[in-house]
């Protein structure tokens, strides 16, 4: 063999060993990736849940607030019936006297 053929296949072997750690890079980065996506698409799950649950929490608070308002609304209707009340009795026994 002649020098430049042992140069030639020395080469061939080096890029050979190079293409095996290369393809071994990326089966590692393709897993990496697999395991990136399922990570992702797990939280997105959890962020989806955690949305609707609030969503939910929120939506309760404002019916309970709701309500509330309108029984405020109908204690102080009550209040001022008896304000008025009050104030005719106080001009009935004006009249009387």
């Amino acid at each position: 063999m002649t020098k430049r053929a042992v140069k030639a296949e020395n080469s061939i072997s080096k890029l050979k060993q190079e293409i095996q750690q290369l393809q071994g890079q990326l089966e590692g980065y393709k897993s990496e990736n697999e395991r990136l996506r399922y990570g992702e698409t797990t939280a997105l799950t959890t962020m989806r849940h955690n949305a609707q649950v609030a969503s939910e929490y929120l939506n309760k608070a404002a019916q309970d607030a709701e309500t509330s308002i309108k029984q405020l609304l109908s204690g102080r209707e009550t209040v001022c019936f008896v304000s008025q009340l009050l104030t005719s009795i106080d001009k009935i026994t004006e009249i009387h006297n």
